[in-house]
């Protein structure tokens, strides 16, 4: 049993970067001149976004891990993310720091909770199925090992964020482990409970990105009610119909999460569909702030945006067509929250949520 217990450590120490106990990187601020940094939950731009850093805020950076590559920022292209000292998470190609400062690799970092109060033990507990560590409180945030069923564990403190159902209960904590990652508690066996992580700091005076423009992403066009109707349950949005080719417009500013074809297998997105054909064809997904989301199904062909871009309110992300599920050319509009992730549970009528947004769909 030592033998296993020592042969998993070393897998973990090769996909987890080593560090010490390091002290934080400072010197470090925001370069975000158009727009405030969004702190997330975890190294990619669909985590959480926990709080908003006006260009040129103070940064105490404890270490880096890697997660999705940006490539707008305004400092350099890359794919490593900042850990701050309160947990969250910012996009090094957002950070202006003097030149040759290297940042050490997350590793053995703790919050602040953990380092006044002892490790809780557990083990895994997920049977068959190894039980996944990551970067953040969520399934969508990077993967780092994977530990077998009975694994030891060294818990340093707890993290809301997605739910999940596993072999030891409902739960949407999270366990921070020693050496800064994540595991749903879900699949824990222990016998203490944790404490909560140290939460963020909240922003001096933070805008308010929960509301901002919408507009129609289809202007001049009517949508037909049709959300969730007892004839197609499963219907979780609203068709607006048009012409092959008429622009799609993002309903507002946000950051596109998906440009996929999601049609039944042996078909093409780049053919006109039918009701015969199961799937949405050409699809794009934009996270808003706030936790919303929405999603623009039929395309005509691909989108025009690529995944990890940042759009406007109003920008053109595709194109009117009739791919997948349809019968004719039309948009599939939805509007989600409390994403991510998207799911028919969190999917909202979106002809009353666009009036309360000043945004009428026709």
């Amino acid at each position: 049993m030592r033998r296993t217990i020592s042969i998993i450590a070393v897998v973990i120490a090769a996909l987890v970067p080593p560090v010490g106990a390091q002290a934080a990187t400072t010197g470090a601020t925001v370069a975000s001149p158009k727009r405030p940094l969004n702190a997330r939950a975890g190294a990619a731009v669909w985590t959480t976004s926990l709080r908003t850093l006006p260009d040129g805020t103070a940064l105490s950076i404890d270490c880096q891990v890697t997660g999705q590559l940006i490539d707008q920022g305004p400092v350099r292209v890359t794919d490593k993310w900042d850990r701050l000292s309160d947990g969250s998470y910012v996009s090094d190609a957002w950070v202006r720091r003097a030149q040759g400062v290297q940042i050490p690799a997350c590793g053995q970092a703790t919050t602040q909770a953990a380092a006044t109060t002892p490790a809780t033990p557990g083990a895994v507990a997920s049977g068959a199925i190894p039980l996944k560590t990551r970067g953040g409180p969520a399934r969508s945030t990077i993967q780092y090992a994977s530990l077998p069923n009975g694994t030891p564990l060294s818990i340093d403190c707890q993290a809301r964020g997605e739910a999940i159902t596993g072999t030891m209960r409902t739960t949407d904590l999270w366990d921070r482990l020693a050496g800064g990652a994540y595991v749903s508690d879900a699949y824990v066996n222990r016998a203490g409970t944790p404490p909560l992580c140290a939460a963020p700091a909240p922003p001096a005076a933070a805008p308010d990105t929960a509301t901002g423009k919408w507009v129609s992403p289809l202007p001049g066009f009517s949508a037909r009610p049709g959300f969730r109707t007892p004839t197609n349950p499963n219907h979780a949005g609203v068709d607006i119909m048009s012409f092959v080719g008429t622009p799609i417009r993002a309903a507002s500013a946000g950051t596109v999460l998906e440009v996929v074809c999601n049609i039944e297998a042996g078909h093409s997105c780049d053919q006109t569909g039918s009701a015969s054909v199961g799937g949405c064809g050409w699809y794009v997904k934009i996270q808003h702030a706030g936790g919303i989301s929405t999603l623009y199904c039929h395309m005509v062909r691909r989108g025009t945006v690529q995944p990890g871009q940042h759009v406007e309110a109003g920008q053109v992300i595709g194109y009117v067509g009739s791919s997948g599920n349809s019968s004719a050319p039309h948009l599939h509009f939805e509007v989600h929250v409390n994403t991510p992730p998207t799911a028919p549970g969190n999917a909202i009528d979106p002809l009353p949520f666009m009036r309360a947004h000043g945004a009428p769909i026709g």
